[in-house]
């Protein structure tokens, strides 16, 4: 069967043995002075996630079966669909289910582009501070943000108070669209030339690491 593109988040993503993992959205400014000495910094290009990916410890076997997943993904241009493993899932529901099969969705987009507040949330659900939070806008991009206010409840209508995100809100989305609480995921390209398949000692191989980036492509 001929691989489909962008790789599954379960089958590809879900399936790699991952020990650490970094993802951060990463600021792209350029810095310059004024003839007083002042600082002036500003933003060039938009804010993106990237992550780094360390491989667990494996057996010759594993290793190889890695590589042959990474090799799904070097030639240019291939997507895969990732999600923060480290934090699936909002801190006060770890297992998503007190969300049970809820779909919140955007309930106001205040003109600061940095809140909102959500609605068709359980009765008194709770996101804190870090957890991750995405939707899709602009005909099938996918946004991903990390909550800043410290706690937002929801009412008793399943509606939250407005709350700050990061990154900035980009144009596109609207009122209604369903947001992912579980899983929320970005579509990402490995970084050219990242790839480093470790070292091998024995039978075991170790030190297996790739970086990613957000993309913004479209998605169906």
């Amino acid at each position: 069967m001929v691989t489909t593109y962008p790789l599954d988040r379960d089958a590809w993503w879900g399936a790699l043995p991952i020990s650490s993992l970094m993802l951060d959205p990463v600021e792209h400014v350029i810095s310059d002075m004024t003839g007083k000495g002042e600082p002036i910094d500003d933003d060039v290009a938009p804010m993106l996630w990237e992550g780094e990916v360390t491989l667990a410890r494996m057996t010759q076997a594993e290793a190889a079966h890695a590589s042959a997943m990474m090799d799904l993904l070097r030639p240019a241009g291939r997507l895969f669909w990732a999600y923060d493993r480290r934090r699936p899932a909002p801190a006060a529901d770890p297992t998503g289910a007190l969300l049970g099969a809820a779909v919140p969705v955007i309930a106001s987009l205040p003109a600061s582009g940095r809140e909102l507040s959500l609605s068709a949330l359980p009765a008194g659900y709770v996101l804190t501070r870090g957890d991750l939070i995405g939707w899709a806008y602009d005909g099938g991009r996918r946004a991903l943000h990390r909550v800043l206010t410290s706690v937002v409840t929801a009412n008793g209508a399943g509606t939250t108070p407005v709350f700050e995100v990061s990154t900035l809100i980009r144009p596109g989305v609207v009122l209604g669209a369903a947001v992912s609480l579980i899983r929320p995921s970005i579509l990402a390209r490995r970084i050219p030339g990242s790839v480093v398949t470790g070292t091998t000692r024995g039978t075991i191989t170790e030190g297996f690491t790739f970086r990613f980036k957000q993309s913004l492509g479209q998605v169906a």
